[in-house]
């Protein structure tokens, strides 16, 4: 199965070289699990002004977090979300992250703003209900975050699957088709902490230090690659078409 991963943001550059690019946290996120070893990865800078020529260049696509808002004049953002809405007329599987979370609803008919509370940083706790099967038997999920946009209504047919007291729309998907998550999985603590102290005048010294206090237990991302694999895989074409 090919993967598209539409890359709509990119590490920030003051923490480079110590820490990857998005490109390369993407590829440690889908390699920690095994089931994408005979899957193709590509990684597409849509930022950049890269697009897929066509819908059916790749079986699913993923888009993943930014600094860009949905509402920003970006040139990129409005051929993204053509591209978005035709793959998904297409029931190409698409999935989201933190601003793929956004742009998903955004480009299908909801619809996101900056959240009037805030920055949500941190780990947290996000129970789930309505479940579908590609996620495992549990009743919650830990899951890193941070953003200060959020999607505040969700498109047609969408089935609130995470919701915290932060985050009313945390998780959602959309038949067998969408997948779309606040939190970011393919984050590593570290990464995240680097990311928060950066932005320290930005997001307040005060919401820095209550996420740092939320590491101890962990996040569930790697659990979370394996809901991924399990989304995409009944979409994947037969082997003689790959």
């Amino acid at each position: 199965m090919r993967i598209g991963i539409l890359k709509a943001g990119e590490t920030n550059a003051g923490m480079l070289p110590d820490h990857p690019t998005y490109a390369q946290i993407f590829e440690s996120f889908f390699n920690s699990e095994p089931g994408f070893d005979d899957y193709t990865i590509t990684v597409i800078d849509v930022m950049g002004g890269e697009m897929p020529a066509n819908i059916h260049d790749h079986d699913g696509y993923m888009v993943t977090g930014s600094a860009t808002g949905v509402y920003d004049d970006e040139p990129w953002l409005a051929p993204l979300a053509e591209f978005l809405r035709a793959a998904h007329a297409a029931r190409i599987p698409l999935a989201g992250i933190c601003f793929g979370h956004q742009m998903l609803a955004h480009s299908l008919g909801g619809h996101a703003e900056k959240f009037d509370g805030g920055w949500g940083l941190g780990v947290r706790e996000v129970p789930l209900q309505n479940k579908p099967d590609w996620i495992d038997a549990r009743d919650s999920v830990r899951l890193i975050h941070i953003h200060q946009d959020q999607v505040m209504r969700l498109p047609d047919g969408a089935r609130l699957i995470g919701s915290t007291e932060f985050c009313k729309n945390a998780m959602y998907h959309i038949d067998d088709v969408v997948f779309s998550m606040q939190g970011h999985p393919e984050f590593t603590l570290d990464y995240n902490e680097t990311l928060l102290n950066l932005r320290r005048d930005i997001m307040g010294s005060d919401r820095v230090d209550g996420a740092s206090t939320t590491y101890a237990g962990g996040h569930d991302g790697r659990d979370v690659a394996k809901w991924f694999y399990h989304f995409f895989t009944p979409h994947a074409p037969q082997q003689a078409d790959q």
